[in-house]
């Protein structure tokens, strides 16, 4: 008797989390001194791989085929960084979701969104990814 083993590579949402993930490494961690930042990262992180996953199944994922890529995490992340370094050194307590909700949401991927329903789409992840929620 023998056994075969085999592995696969991941696919789908897990290979999108790895491939972005990989590209992150610990000085990109630290553009802020914001205890936030790390956890947002990952959630920006899942927001895009959900948005990438979406593309796979045409029509029934977004409406329009949208062109979503490295470039809209990376200014994401940076906008993130960005504001919450400015929270951080203001010693603002409270979040700017408002903010970043609208600069990730509206302006860097709803940039590119033209169709109403996929507008709710992203605003919908959005607003289940991004919230006070993620830190009780």
């Amino acid at each position: 008797k023998s056994f075969k083993v085999v592995t696969e590579p991941p696919d789908g949402l897990k290979l999108n989390m790895r491939s972005t993930l990989s590209k992150i490494d610990e000085d990109l961690l630290e553009e802020s001194q914001h205890q936030s930042f790390r956890p947002l990262v990952y959630a920006l992180t899942f927001l895009h791989a959900v948005i990438q996953e979406r593309r796979k199944y045409g029509k029934i994922g977004w409406n329009v085929m949208y062109d979503f890529n490295e470039s809209d995490f990376s200014i994401s992340r940076k906008l993130m960084a960005l504001y919450l370094t400015k929270a951080w050194e203001d010693g603002d307590e409270s979040m700017p979701w408002g903010s970043l909700k609208y600069l990730v949401g509206d302006a860097m991927y709803g940039g590119r969104v033209s169709d109403d329903m996929d507008r709710r789409v992203l605003s919908t992840y959005l607003n289940e990814y991004f919230g006070d929620f993620l830190f009780d």
